[in-house]
């Protein structure tokens, strides 16, 4: 797991580029086309960004390919050097979608775009478990076994954009030519650079850090607190195994990041404020429905999840307990982080979002050179700093905000209320964890502790309002 991750982590810091700035410059370049319903030229951003990002997607992969040996030895761990070639076809891919989604996202069509994530990540399980599995029953190394697992990865990615490929055809059937003006091809790549590069190195800079976390984190553990290289790739595993729960509610919680720009750009661009101000309180309130009981929930039941899910390792699951609590907390400023720079970017404040990023980072790498070489914490300064650089970041985003948010008071109080609803949600659980865990077990116990924190909280936000019953099948109808 510790090959895996750091090839991830690698992977990640080239395929932020294609999953963050560039289908967003996709996706408000063609919102703001449609506004002015001038199809044509939506369809002419399309082919440019395909052209465009195919380049750079070949370039990527080849840099990961020849250079795996070299990528891995930087991050202090040889053993991702297959792994790494083997994601470079997913790193191409990824660019290839970039395009395919954001051209779907920019007509407010999220279904594509969900449908191949789900593919994505299904592909990833069936695939990357079997080939495990394999691999692992023919007593392979673990550098084997590391790349039969990632290699679900790649396969995930190349049948999601034949899946979006497939789709972008299907849509080409509806397509009416609306037989305007459109700009030039340099133009659209000038528009597009200048959307995609500043949000691109915004996101590549927190992909940055997370790597530069896998180098400092082992080096220091190795070289300062003088841990053995394979007690400092154990503890590391277990940081990877809490960080991988951090990342599950924020996939869920980031599609809202997503979804809000073409809708916030049109408003936006069309001046209606009282769109702005709707969108906005939308986006935040059904964000943190999600980032907050998430977030109190992980943090409050760290132990029982960590031993449900890792329960084949337990030192693992025991050392990453108090690294996930820390996360649960890293998970509702992440929330905030996301929605409040993606508005920043659909109101075309682009290098906004970047500055705070880059100043969160310089935070985060101070903080953790610094805490992570303290023995009485050690790998537990990561997911600190990760929280203090998320703090730092929420800040400025606000501050940058703050002449966009005075229509928009239902923001804090829909806060207010959801975060009322998940405290009690966590005071809950905890409650019933105690004697549950010691009659059923930290597994059993820590199951029906989650359910009953579920249902504690789906009572309070309607009992509390905070969602209708009106909203939810209004929802329902629209999905």
């Amino acid at each position: 797991m510790s090959n895996f991750y750091s090839a991830y982590d690698i992977y990640n810091m080239f395929a932020v580029l294609a999953s963050a700035g560039l289908p967003v410059a996709v996706s408000r370049m063609v919102s703001e086309t449609l506004v002015y319903n001038n199809t044509d030229e939506a369809e002419r951003i399309y082919k440019v960004s395909v052209r465009i990002f195919t380049i750079i997607g070949a370039v990527i992969a080849a840099i990961m390919f020849f250079g795996a040996e070299l990528l891995a030895g930087l991050i202090r761990n040889p053993g991702a050097a297959m792994p790494i070639r083997v994601l470079s076809v997913t790193a191409f891919c990824s660019f290839l979608m970039s395009s395919l989604r954001g051209y779907f996202q920019g007509h407010s069509n999220m279904r594509h775009t969900a449908f191949s994530q789900v593919i994505e990540a299904f592909s990833k399980l069936v695939f990357g478990c079997a080939l495990a599995y394999v691999i692992g029953k023919a007593e392979f190394t673990f550098m084997e076994g590391s790349t039969g697992a990632i290699a679900g990865v790649s396969i995930g990615a190349v049948l999601s954009v034949v899946y979006l490929t497939i789709n972008k055809k299907r849509a080409m059937r509806d397509f009416v030519p609306s037989n305007t003006p459109v700009r030039a091809d340099k133009a659209i790549i000038k528009e597009l650079f200048r959307i995609a590069i500043p949000v691109s190195l915004g996101a590549s800079v927190m992909s940055l850090v997370n790597l530069i976390d896998t180098a400092v984190i082992l080096g220091i553990l190795q070289d300062s607190l003088h841990y053995t290289e394979a007690h400092a790739k154990e503890l590391y595993a277990a940081f990877g195994h809490a960080k991988k729960i951090f990342n599950f509610p924020s996939a869920f919680i980031v599609p809202f990041s997503v979804s809000i720009l073409p809708a916030l750009t049109a408003a936006f661009t069309a001046k209606d404020k009282d769109g702005v101000a709707k969108n906005m309180t939308t986006c935040f309130k059904y964000a943190l429905m999600l980032a907050l009981p998430a977030g109190v929930g992980i943090s409050v039941l760290a132990g029982p999840i960590m031993n449900i899910l890792y329960f084949n390792v337990p030192e693992q699951a025991e050392a990453g307990t108090p690294i996930l609590a820390v996360f649960g907390i890293a998970v509702i400023l992440y929330a905030v982080v996301s929605i409040s720079g993606a508005i920043l970017q659909s109101f075309g404040q682009v290098n906004k979002p970047l500055i705070s990023l880059c100043v969160g980072a310089v935070i985060k790498c101070a903080l953790n050179f610094v805490l992570v070489g303290v023995e009485s914490i050690n790998i537990l300064g990561a997911p600190i700093a990760t929280c203090v650089c998320y703090v730092v970041m929420i800040g400025m985003n606000v501050f940058f905000l703050r002449k966009y948010l005075g229509g928009c008071r239902a923001i804090i109080l829909n806060t207010l209320k959801t975060g009322i609803s998940a405290a009690l949600m966590g005071v809950a659980a905890y409650f019933v964890n105690i004697p549950l865990g010691s009659a059923l077990g930290m597994k059993i116990g820590g199951l029906v502790s989650i359910c009953v924190g579920a249902a504690v909280y789906a009572v309070l936000i309607i009992v509390l309002k905070i969602v209708t019953m009106n909203e939810i099948k209004s929802m329902l109808r629209r999905g």
